[in-house]
Formats: C-alpha cells, sequence, structure tokens
C-alpha cells in the first residue's frame, strides 16, 4: 500500500472547497470590473463627444406620452370569432383617448370605426388574445386603423374597458 497517496488526499479537501467558493467569486468580481471598465469608457467617449451639454441632454426627463384630455367610449360589440377556434364569441368595449378638439370628428367618424373594428376583430382567434402582449398588440392594431380612418395620431390610445370570449 502507498501511504502517501492517502496523506495527499487528507490535505486537500479543505483547499478543494475553497478553490469551489473564491474562483467563482473571483470570476464574477473580474466580469463586474470589466463591465465597469466598459460603461466608463463609452460614456467617457460619448462626453468627449459631445460635451457637457450633450451629457445634460441624455439625463433629461422626457415625457413618453402626453396623456389625451378626453375620451371617447365606443359602442360594445358582440362578434363571431374564426370557426377553428375553441372560443366562438367576444365581447369587447374600447374607449378611444383623444385630443379634445378631435372629439366632434370622431363622433362623426363613428360608424367607420365600428365597421373596421368589427372586420378586424371578426378575422382573429383566441390565440391572438393569449398573454399581455397579445392584448397589446390588439390595441395597437385597433388604434393603427382607426387612425388610418381618422387621420395620423388622432387617437392616442385605446382602451379596453371589457374583454370576454366565450
Amino acid at each position: 500500500m502507498n501511504t502517501d497517496a492517502g496523506k495527499a488526499r487528507t490535505g486537500t479537501p479543505g483547499r478543494q472547497r475553497m478553490y469551489v467558493i473564491v474562483l467563482p467569486l473571483a470570476r464574477l468580481a473580474l466580469g463586474a470590473a470589466a463591465l465597469c471598465g466598459v460603461a466608463t469608457a463609452g460614456f467617457g467617449g460619448y462626453w468627449m463627444a459631445v460635451g457637457p451639454d450633450g451629457v445634460a441632454r441624455l439625463f433629461e426627463g422626457t415625457p413618453i406620452a402626453e396623456p389625451a384630455q378626453a375620451t371617447l367610449d365606443m359602442p360594445e360589440l358582440l362578434v363571431n370569432l374564426r370557426p377553428d377556434t375553441p372560443s366562438r364569441f367576444m365581447k369587447i368595449g374600447v374607449t378611444l383617448a383623444l385630443a379634445p378638439k378631435d372629439r366632434g370628428r370622431v363622433e362623426q367618424a363613428m360608424p367607420h370605426l365600428v365597421n373596421a373594428q368589427q372586420e378586424f376583430l371578426r378575422n382573429i382567434d383566441q390565440h391572438d388574445l393569449l398573454g399581455s402582449a397579445g392584448l397589446l398588440r390588439l390595441r395597437g392594431e385597433l388604434r393603427r386603423r382607426f387612425n388610418l380612418i381618422l387621420g395620423p395620431d388622432t387617437v392616442s390610445d385605446v382602451l379596453l374597458r371589457s374583454l370576454l370570449t366565450q
């Protein structure tokens, strides 16, 4: 029997444990330091290119969207969905967010808006409405269609009052 091999094994478990803990932490620290170095270099290059005024503009608060001052409720619709879907009917209530000056024009175009909404809704199925991404696509597509009828940026947002599939 080789007794030297047994002695060498008794001394290594503590070192192995240390390597298991220290090496991943060292790699993580080196990665974080490299990331900070790259970010600092990029920010410094931007600072040199545009100057202090450009950097101040970078951190200014910009509004994402101005809130509309008026809303207009569209009539609730009950539409048939495509025949190959498990859900056969959808009831939807929509509210339009728009500027107060456009309210009269939108009310006059309401039959065209309802028609566009029905045409679109009859061509979707239940899988198009799955999750928050599906509802976001639904709202975006309705807004796009309404703005095609009314003019660009007339409807600033489409709000869903109710949505029921059965």
